[in-house]
């Protein structure tokens, strides 16, 4: 008999995302520039952009600490 494992492994965990978005250094030139960006494509809708931005800006953020 075959003993290769025919069942899928369990199915990841997915996290709930953070619903506050990440807030900009103040005095950072970039981290304003970011929040600028995706506080006008919040306006028009365009929430590709904004959860772009905020990825950036995590990313960003990173190199303050």
């Amino acid at each position: 008999m075959n003993a290769h494992k025919t069942t899928m492994s369990p199915a990841p965990y997915l996290r709930v995302p953070s619903l506050d978005p990440p807030k900009p250094v103040p005095g950072c030139h970039e981290c304003l520039r970011l929040a600028t960006v995706r506080l006008n494509a919040r306006t028009s809708g365009d929430y590709t952009t904004v959860t772009d931005c905020d990825i950036k800006i995590r990313k960003h953020a990173q190199g303050h600490q």
